[in-house]
């Protein structure tokens, strides 16, 4: 057999007086630590509450139910088109009068928010004309 390069086992070896590791020694089995398996923790038992009916009653009348009626709403189709700013050109499929000289965008939103409109949504189809959809609580 050929000498082994010195490495650092080997040095100690030298060093220590250790002897030599044999390469066909049977390796000795250790023992892989194992964790105990988590334990559940015990959880609290709720109790429901209690409730007392008020002083000289002896029993609590049950709960009304509530019907809560879905709100209809009226809604509001507006067109802009822009002539010196943005002005309101048709109302629900009608023109009004003189629109060229009537509410601007802003103007008109603000005097509808006033009136219980709210604008659900605003779009763009084309370059120069500009579609708003306003609800309100009939």
């Amino acid at each position: 057999m050929s000498a082994r390069k010195p490495t650092p086992d080997n040095i100690l070896d030298a060093v220590l007086g250790a002897a030599a590791i044999d390469a066909t020694d049977d390796a000795t089995e250790i023992e892989v630590f194992q964790p105990a398996p988590p334990t559940p923790k015990a959880r609290p038992v709720r109790r429901k509450a209690q409730t007392l009916p008020p002083a000289g009653i002896s029993e609590v009348a049950p709960p009304v139910p509530i019907i809560v009626k879905p709100v209809e709403w009226e809604y509001r189709e507006v067109i802009f088109r822009d002539y010196r700013g943005w002005r309101v050109r048709f109302i629900d499929g009608r023109e009004p009068r003189d629109w060229k000289n009537g509410p601007t965008l802003l103007d008109y939103l603000e005097q509808a928010g006033k009136e219980g409109w709210e604008l659900v949504s605003m779009s763009d189809p084309h370059h120069n004309q500009k579609e708003a959809y306003l609800k309100r609580a009939k």
